[in-house]
């Protein structure tokens, strides 16, 4: 069902804390490619990742697991993830960037934001039928993120409602009573959603520079994973024209590049559900930050390295990207590098 995505490299996030708490046992890795033993790979394939959480549910009480995350000192995710929470202007920010993190590394779910006049609401549903799998993924998704807003320490985690198909399931109720909100009975979506207004809640610990980081990592996670392989042929043009001639190229010539004419790329950019102007944006929004931090240039060689023609073009991108501009975000970024042991 998943194709060619099978292959790709995602990192071992969930898994490896799974694996740590289970005394990584030998059956772990049964069916993977993986070979060895002890601790699973920084990165695995997406096959194997979804083989090892098969055999967390076949050998495992992989509810006591998932129990296990509502507990831990800190939400269970990867860096990206971390970044995000820790670092996020405010609630809403923080949980619409982790979804499309969860999303864009999680294929075989799909997974939604969506708002009411007085709800916010994190949405999981299988693009196909996948069994035990997707109850256990979803509950775990779902704990991710009633644990990342309770680290906020937004409300009363009474006012949160959890929806599930596990409501009746005998072997889910430990982990169920351990939610501390309502739970209801769902014949769809698995879900979690929790007050409007949580959304505006601001983070004490917003760190501008590190949001915007962990807003181009999300979109680098985006880039290496979504995409076709006409699109990704496009993105690295894209990146070499930046890299090497120092200025964006136009539509025609990406084009001709990729040896089809302006209207079949327009329309293959369009099926796709991006514009050719956004997905150049996407690319120097993701180089900026390391180019701008970059103390060996001036912030004139900066500009012209993402085909900028002029500082105030250049200054104009920075600040709708990222809130602040290029002197800012240097300084900021060179005072962290002067404190640090």
């Amino acid at each position: 069902m998943l194709g060619p995505k099978a292959s790709r490299l995602v990192p071992t996030a969930t898994a490896m804390h799974f694996g740590h708490w289970l005394g990584w046992p030998e059956w772990l890795r049964d069916g993977t490619s993986l070979s060895g033993s002890g601790p699973l790979p920084p990165m695995m394939s997406l096959a194997d990742d979804l083989m090892v959480i098969g055999n967390v549910i076949d050998h495992a009480d992989a509810f006591a697991l998932v129990e296990r995350m509502l507990f831990s000192s800190r939400p269970i995710m990867g860096a990206t993830g971390a970044l995000t929470l820790l670092h996020a202007p405010d609630l809403n920010s923080a949980m619409q960037l982790l979804v499309r993190a969860m999303a864009a590394q999680n294929p075989f779910l799909i997974i939604r934001s969506q708002e009411t006049a007085d709800t916010t609401q994190i949405a999981f549903q299988p693009p196909w039928p996948i069994g035990p799998l997707f109850s256990f993924a979803a509950i775990a998704g779902i704990a991710l993120f009633y644990r990342a807003i309770d680290s906020i320490e937004t409300g009363d985690p009474a006012e949160m409602t959890l929806a599930t198909q596990l409501h009746n399931a005998p072997e889910a109720q430990s982990l169920l009573a351990k939610f501390r909100c309502r739970i209801e009975p769902s014949s769809g979506d698995e879900s979690l959603s929790w007050p409007r207004q949580w959304g505006a809640q601001a983070n004490p610990h917003h760190d501008a520079l590190m949001w915007t980081m962990a807003q181009s990592k999300v979109i680098e996670i985006e880039r290496g994973v979504g995409d076709p392989e006409i699109l990704k042929a496009l993105r690295s043009f894209v990146i070499d024209m930046l890299e090497n001639e120092q200025r964006v190229p136009r539509l025609t010539q990406t084009a001709v590049h990729l040896g089809m004419s302006s209207r079949s790329l327009v329309r293959l950019l369009t099926a796709n559900g991006t514009r050719f102007h956004k997905l150049v944006e996407d690319e120097r929004k993701a180089m900026a930050l390391s180019v701008i931090g970059d103390m060996s240039i001036t912030l004139a060689q900066a500009a012209q390295k993402l085909g900028f023609g002029d500082m105030s073009s250049f200054g104009r991108s920075v600040r709708l990207w990222f809130g602040d501009t290029p002197g800012n975000l240097r300084k900021s970024w060179s005072s962290r590098s002067a404190i640090r042991p």
